[in-house]
């Protein structure tokens, strides 16, 4: 009868044991997931962007959604279906004026000569008209989450700049 009592435990004692090393092993795994998921989120958050300005407004252009920029004259903007287009090396071109659809206001009067970001989704492209190029940067993007509930979803989150003020990001994929 003592001999089983002793075996029970030293039996349980050795369940004890497994059972503390695995908790230990699953809160290293726990903790390691944690920083990998970390480690994750930053990469993804932080992304090259052209700088520009509309309105008095900054926006960030993600750069890899960028094709071309081209500086384009009034003239140059031609009218099919009732949509501003431009013809750029024989290709069509939707116009998509960002004051306009962003409710900025104009703090400056045209020159007869528009700057025109042409972004790209696939195999379609659609040109953007800023008032100012600011030049890439390197941003980190804050979600805005349940922040912002703009319908046409253009906004896909923001960034604090050097100086302390925030610029907005613009999906691009949502203007095409």
């Amino acid at each position: 009868g003592q001999k089983q009592k002793r075996e029970r435990e030293e039996n349980l004692d050795l369940h004890g044991k497994i059972i503390q090393n695995l908790r230990r092993e699953n809160e290293a795994l726990r903790a390691e997931l944690e920083r990998k998921q970390e480690k994750i989120e930053l990469t993804l958050a932080i992304i090259q962007a052209l700088m520009v300005v509309i309105g008095d407004e900054k926006y960030a252009i993600a750069l890899g959604s960028i094709d071309t920029i081209e500086s384009v004259t009034e003239e140059d903007i031609k009218y099919v279906e009732n949509k501003e287009v431009i013809n750029l090396r024989g290709i069509v071109i939707p116009i998509v004026r960002l004051d306009t659809i962003l409710n900025v206001k104009k703090t400056k009067e045209s020159d007869g000569n528009l700057i025109v970001v042409i972004v790209k989704k696939g195999d379609q492209l659609a040109g953007l008209v800023v008032d100012e190029l600011m030049g890439q940067q390197e941003i980190v993007i804050k979600s805005l989450g349940k922040y912002i509930s703009c319908a046409s979803r253009i906004i896909s989150g923001a960034t604090i700049l050097g100086d302390g003020e925030v610029a907005l990001i613009l999906d691009t994929n949502v203007l095409i």
